[in-house]
């Protein structure tokens, strides 16, 4: 039962990229994932409250991963941007794998979500899954000042992240890398709001 619960949802979620990646996410209802998936209505709404939110649950599995990159580069000696610059690695290459339609869609989700959430009491901990973990890294190794604030710092980084990709997929920016030019700024930011 369980294994077929799991090959549902990955359904839907496959259904999902395939139609956004050939109809775009404007013009692809629950409805079509529904029939692109072989799923019922019903079904679909069990696993998801709404459509976007199969984005959210696709962005979620990027962090993860992005999480384990930095982790091997604080496994050696490291600098705060090399560390910040193997996070934004893993989501530029990512990203660059979908439409830039739907990376700017997942974005502007993301920030609907994160108001939600602070909504009902989440904390600015509990929203700075990006970058918390890795600063916390940092700041016991020695990167991050240890008086300095790593939650605060991590919810600018964060910042920092959503406009920059908004950004690159919203425009013809695609071509160039993400990744260098923003984790030189997200590493200068966070080492001068650091030092205050």
């Amino acid at each position: 039962m369980r294994a077929r619960s799991h090959a549902s949802r990955e359904a839907i979620i496959q259904a999902a990229l395939a139609l956004w990646r050939t109809k775009g996410f404007a013009a692809t209802t629950v409805t079509d994932i529904c029939k692109a998936a072989d799923v019922s209505k019903g079904l679909f709404y069990v696993y998801f409250e709404r459509r976007e939110d199969v984005l959210l649950e696709i962005e979620v599995f990027t962090m993860s991963d992005a999480h384990a990159a930095a982790e091997a580069v604080a496994s050696g000696p490291y600098e705060l941007a090399d560390l910040i610059e193997a996070l934004i690695e893993h989501l530029e290459r990512d990203c660059r794998r979908y439409p830039a339609e739907l990376v700017f869609e997942c974005v502007i989700e993301t920030y609907r979500a994160e108001r939600r959430a602070l909504a009902g009491g989440a904390t600015d901990a509990d929203l700075a899954f990006l970058f918390l973990q890795p600063f916390r890294r940092a700041q016991r190794d020695g990167k991050i000042p240890p008086d300095a604030d790593v939650v605060r710092l991590a919810r600018i980084a964060q910042m920092f992240i959503g406009d920059g990709i908004r950004h690159w997929a919203a425009s013809d920016l695609r071509q160039e890398s993400l990744a260098e030019p923003l984790a030189r700024e997200i590493s200068a930011a966070v080492q001068g709001l650091a030092n205050l």
